[in-house]
């Protein structure tokens, strides 16, 4: 699939901050079946952005805002192809329990941290399974995906992006981020190496729960296959329409956006997602492309006040002109009718 993800994230604030510190994790990963051909990124309030790779080759930009300001946008956008096949996880090999030798490479993927936490209602849902030694990997895994999706349900407002595994088994409903630390918990419980992974859901036909904004799934290592990816949010093998951004232990690695601001102040979050279908690439794409957007700051709060009271006058005499244009279109609308 050639795809085109626009993903945009409005942060306001109650009044003015004077500094923001921040690390984006927006860029979609480069992989076999994954092939990333542009990415721009937009920012405002302008200011200078640097790029690295963390310690598990996720693409960071990092950005900080040391005048005043109110609101930050973020608009990242990327194309891409993605050729990922859903796996037939009945021909694979593998047999449970799973044994392996040290290997540091898969060593932070067994261990439990964060939303990922062991606990008895967890081994409770492994006593289900029914797994036998000997069994095969594959339905096992399948088999676990049922009875998540059997169990638990897709509910937005019942949990936060700190909760963890307890509160979602207790609870019964989540979202994306709930379903995937629970499968990871699954997984580790049962000696299975398991990651979490941040990114997107091309839509298909409104088939897919969570596609709306940003997604999360996970991967777990078959030594037969290396990282295979599972969504338990949708019950479904990871195919062509999952875009892959970042990876980690748990979201505390991949967040699309963290930082810190200094002021008083409440923030509010709006987030957008854009997934488009591309009949073919458009003609030239920059590999990345850094911008900047015209959000207002201020040298000093002074300087704010004076703009805010300069700005209210226009929105009165805008007001005023909003006023008088309803009046007419609206006597034009009781003419029609």
């Amino acid at each position: 699939m050639l795809l085109k993800i626009t993903h945009q994230t409005d942060l306001e604030y109650t009044d003015l901050i004077s500094e923001t510190v921040m690390e984006l994790r927006m860029t979609p990963r480069q992989e076999q079946d994954q092939h990333r051909l542009s990415f721009g990124l937009a920012i405002g309030p302008p200011t200078s952005i640097a790029s690295y790779f963390d310690w598990l080759g996720n693409t960071v930009h990092a950005f900080s805002i040391n005048s005043f300001h109110k609101q930050i946008r973020i608009v990242a956008t990327s194309v891409l192809e993605t050729n990922r096949e859903p796996l037939d996880f009945a021909e694979l090999p593998d047999e449970w329990p799973v044994r392996w030798e040290v290997d540091h490479a898969v060593l932070d993927y067994l261990r439990f941290a964060g939303a990922v936490v062991d606990c008895a209602p967890l081994r409770k849902l492994i006593a289900e399974l029914g797994a036998k030694p000997g069994a095969r990997l594959g339905p096992l895994v399948l088999r676990a995906l049922n009875l998540i999706n059997e169990r638990f349900t897709y509910q937005k407002g019942v949990t936060t992006a700190a909760s963890p595994i307890t509160e979602f088994l207790s609870k019964g409903g989540g979202v994306c981020q709930d379903f995937t630390h629970l499968m990871i918990g699954l997984a580790r419980a049962m000696g299975i190496p398991a990651r979490y992974v941040s990114g997107f859901l091309h839509p298909d036909m409104e088939r897919y729960r969570g596609y709306a904004q940003t997604h999360a799934w996970c991967e777990l290592y078959f030594p037969s296959a290396g990282w295979v990816g599972v969504d338990p949010t949708n019950n479904s093998v990871v195919n062509a329409h999952f875009v892959k951004v970042a990876v980690g232990r748990d979201y505390r690695d991949v967040p699309p956006h963290k930082g810190l601001f200094k002021g008083s102040v409440k923030e509010s979050m709006d987030v957008k997602v854009l997934s488009e279908d591309l009949p073919r690439v458009p003609m030239g794409l920059p590999a990345e492309r850094l911008e900047a957007l015209p959000v207002p700051m201020y040298a000093s709060v002074r300087e704010y006040a004076r703009d805010k009271g300069d700005q209210q006058e226009v929105q009165q005499q805008q007001q005023q002109r909003k006023e008088d244009g309803e009046y007419h279109q609206q006597q034009q609308q009781q003419q029609q009718q």
